[in-house]
């Protein structure tokens, strides 16, 4: 593969910085043909990176004037495609998620209604872990006692206790899971919250930052 003279890759990287800056606010697309009539449209074209562009605010006042560019070789229109594509995707991505919530907010309640919702569960599951604790505390101290007298320990007694054992072990597996399912929904809103932010240019109330990964338990 030919190696695009760097020239050619600053243009492309200005004009793809320029298609990501019109993407956060431009609603249209303008250009004119070659009866000087405008054509207006909600995506950029070859046709108006050839011509030159306006890219126009939702109450169609001009946000930018793009010049025309010269025809692009097969090589740099390949990579202008891509670069149109991912801005227009970035635009659907941004409307999709307006829709969904139209202030960081909104996001934010909803994180906290699924951090709230999994925390109950981690709170039930730590009640639950606490009680089977004291259990085989109390059924360990009654082995212990009949071994201080040289007294065997019956087969039921040990066998409580090592099902207690298991009992634990799995409650802190299952609660270090909630845990780490709790942090994942948080490190799934932050990027939302913050482009919702940059998208509304309003603060968001309380971005959390992830927290480090928790220790793997240790069983009784």
């Amino acid at each position: 593969m030919h190696r695009l003279p760097v020239f050619i890759l600053l243009l492309g990287t200005l004009a793809g910085q320029a298609m990501a800056d019109d993407a956060d606010k431009a609603r249209w697309y303008r250009f004119y043909n070659d009866k000087n009539q405008p054509t207006i449209t909600d995506r950029i074209t070859e046709e108006h990176i050839s011509r030159g562009y306006d890219a126009l605010d939702k109450s169609m006042q001009v946000l930018r004037h793009v010049p025309a560019q010269r025809a692009l070789t097969a090589e740099e229109a390949t990579a202008a495609k891509a670069q149109r594509a991912a801005a227009s995707k970035r635009v659907d991505d941004d409307k999709q998620l307006l829709r969904l919530y139209s202030k960081p907010a909104d996001a934010e309640h909803t994180r906290d209604r699924q951090t709230d919702a999994i925390q109950l569960r981690i709170d039930f599951s730590s009640s639950s872990l606490n009680r089977l604790r004291e259990t085989r505390a109390m059924e360990a101290q009654r082995a212990a006692a009949l071994e201080r007298t040289g007294k065997p320990v019956p087969k039921p007694l040990a066998d409580s206790i090592r099902n207690y054992d298991k009992q634990i072990q799995q409650l802190q597996i299952e609660i270090q899971a909630r845990k780490a399912e709790q942090e994942k929904v948080r490190q799934e809103f932050a990027p939302i919250i913050q482009r919702l932010n940059d998208l509304t240019g309003l603060p968001a109330g309380n971005v959390l930052q992830p927290t480090l990964p928790a220790t793997r338990p240790q069983s009784r």
